[in-house]
């Protein structure tokens, strides 16, 4: 049913554009974009530049008192101060690395040695304490459509003729962008080391935005004001809908906010109308515990990740280790690739210091998923990313930031039907119908980025007293504001 559900939103939607100005780091000499360069600031907050050098300076982050710090293997360092910083592009000199005071003995650690020796010290060196984090988690979603067609369409109501609804879907955008930032206090803690899930995590968010590219034409405009127009007229503000799509039924309350107006003086509308924002906002909460609480669960030490080439390392087969530096740590680099049916490689940087992962790279080398059923089709064909782990509290190591990319196709090439219904109309329930075969192809990725500001340790009691009553909604932006994070400075 869910294409329906976003047949529905897509003809009624409207996009809301943001622009952001971004900082971007380049190689002095090539001219190369700098990849996952290291930014912090002297209040000890920090970010990472993402694949293709770029980063966003979030007010919130710093004060203009405070200095920029930018780091990157590989290159000279760079400082500045942020009360004359102006720049968009940054760029950093390239540096030989030497390794000094190395010794050479007979006795080099095997990758297989420096694995098991991050084993033996996981417990030492990670945070599995109850633990309050202060993070910003952003999504990107970016939709490429490749197909849109209602054949075969009907309609009860006079003005979605199958003309109409053949030239709005001829003009819907080829290519759309959301995404959603939030900022929140996230607070989780583990039964144990050996067990592979997060125990009943909360959250406390504090504000959300999300933002849309808005690529439409003033035609597809002109019809999404026509069909709001031609909905509100025609359809019941208690009405209900049902869904089949074949011989596969469905049926669910499809009320869109905003087609009815609300009667100020009706008690019983206002009374739903509040109880319906607060679902939302219910919803919506527990939708980006949910979120986050997926990234932390990709961690290494967890037993059921994926991403296993530590606990699971007799599945796969490393390289010979190589030492570099990563910032100012001297670290092992090992490539990690399976045996057998494991869907992952990947670099681990190991500290030579504690045997501590710092860092691991990771990318599919097979499809994630693959399914196909009634004319519906998904494929998971993309996954690569990174997590870092750094010191906070306690000299322990805790997730410190998160990136990931997602890429799936969606295929779907069914009939189906929606019929109104209204219990509060005399005569008839059944109101109006829609009937069409879909036709419809897209291709989708999905970014992830998690920034991890702070790590607190907190005890059982303060945990249990959290109260998640969360009342907040992501704010849509047309345009974007620079002190819009300016808030989450406590």
């Amino acid at each position: 049913m869910r294409y329906i559900y976003f047949l529905l939103i897509v003809l009624i939607s409207f996009n809301l554009k943001a622009q952001s100005k971004k900082v971007k780091i380049i190689d002095s000499i090539s001219f190369e974009p700098v990849p996952f360069a290291t930014i912090f600031f002297s209040n000890n907050n920090g970010i990472i530049s993402d694949e293709n050098g770029f980063f966003e300076l979030v007010p919130e982050q710093f004060s203009k008192k405070d200095s920029l710090f930018i780091s990157s293997m590989g290159f000279e360092p760079k400082q500045f101060s942020l009360d004359i910083f102006n720049d968009s592009i940054i760029r950093l000199s390239p540096k030989t690395i030497s390794l000094k005071n190395v010794i050479v003995t007979n006795n080099q650690l095997s990758s297989v040695e420096i694995i098991d020796s991050v084993k033996l010290y996981i417990d030492r060196n990670y945070n599995f304490g109850i633990t309050e984090n202060k993070l910003f988690f952003r999504q990107e979603f970016n939709q490429d459509l490749e197909k849109f067609k209602l054949n075969k369409f009907k309609s009860t109501i006079k003005d979605l003729s199958a003309e109409a609804m053949d030239s709005m879907t001829d003009n819907l955008p080829k290519k759309s962008k959301n995404e959603l930032e939030s900022l929140s206090y996230y607070y989780m803690k583990r039964i144990n080391l050996k067990s592979s899930d997060i125990d009943v995590p909360k959250i406390k968010l504090i504000k959300s935005r999300r933002t849309n590219d808005d690529n439409e034409s003033d035609l597809s405009k002109s019809l999404g004001d026509k069909l709001e127009k031609s909905l509100s007229e025609n359809l019941k503000s208690n009405s209900y809908f049902k869904v089949r799509s074949g011989w596969l039924p469905f049926s669910g309350d499809l009320t869109f906010n905003g087609l009815w107006e609300i009667d100020s003086t009706d008690q019983e509308q206002l009374k739903k109308l509040k109880e319906k924002e607060i679902k939302r906002k219910e919803n919506f909460s527990v939708a980006q515990k949910e979120r986050i609480r997926s990234v932390y669960l990709k961690s290494f030490f967890n037993p059921n990740s994926e991403l296993n080439f530590v606990l699971k390392s007799k599945n796969y087969t490393f390289s010979d280790p190589e030492l570099n530096y990563l910032g100012n740590e001297l670290v092992y680099v090992i490539e990690c690739y399976p045996k057998r049916g494991d869907k992952f490689k990947g670099t681990i940087y190991v500290n030579s210091y504690d045997y501590a992962v710092v860092r691991i790279e990771y990318e599919n080398i097979k499809p994630l998923s693959k399914f196909k059923l009634l004319g519906v089709s998904l494929f998971s064909n993309l996954e690569k990313g990174r997590m870092v782990f750094s010191k906070f509290e306690n000299e322990k190591y805790s997730l410190s930031y998160f990136q990931s990319s997602r890429g799936n196709k969606v295929s779907i090439k069914r009939p189906f039907k929606i019929i109104e219904k209204n219990k509060f109309v005399e005569g008839r329930k059944k109101q109006n119908q829609i009937s069409a075969k879909l036709d419809f192809i897209s291709s989708s990725v999905y970014n992830t980025e998690l920034q991890v500001f702070k790590v607190n340790g907190i005890d059982k009691k303060e945990f249990e007293d959290i109260n998640e009553e969360n009342q907040v909604l992501p704010i849509y932006l047309k345009e974007f504001k620079k002190d819009f994070w300016e808030e989450f400075d406590e």
